[in-house]
């Protein structure tokens, strides 16, 4: 998929597609770009790829699989890419998510009780009857 087919569409359908509006989308790509680094292998997709990738993986939760397809690259490489992503914005302080569900950082711990008592099966008695029916 090309990050270009997300120019033609307008706001209100690039905020439907992606979750976030265009001027947060912009300023996360800036950050993302300044990241680039000069050593290793560089990555096959451009700086947008990569955070449309990661944006639609949150957004959507697809198979890494499928969205590895579209962008013509390996699950394994798509998973990387959503990971270095999400540690960049972390990192940034643009974006954050909850370390718990609730939001607090302090999780009460659950109790939970179950009743294992055994109690004898309750079934019908064989009677001479029965048996000679």
């Amino acid at each position: 998929m090309k990050p270009t087919i997300f120019n033609t569409l307008t706001d209100a359908q690039f905020k439907r597609v992606l979750g976030i509006s265009r001027p947060l989308f912009a300023e996360l790509l800036s950050y993302l770009q300044s990241f680039q680094s000069p050593r290793g292998r560089p990555c096959k997709l451009e700086a947008e790829a990569q955070l449309t990738l990661s944006l639609t993986y949150w957004r959507d939760y697809p198979s890494l699989l499928t969205l590895g397809t579209q962008y013509g690259i390996s699950e394994t490489s798509a998973w990387r890419v959503v990971r270095r992503v999400e540690e960049r914005l972390m990192q940034s302080g643009l974006l954050s998510l909850p370390k718990t569900p609730s939001g607090t950082g302090v999780e009460k711990p659950v109790q939970t009780l179950v009743d294992v008592t055994e109690l004898p099966i309750e079934r019908p008695k064989k009677t001479k009857a029965l048996v000679e029916w």
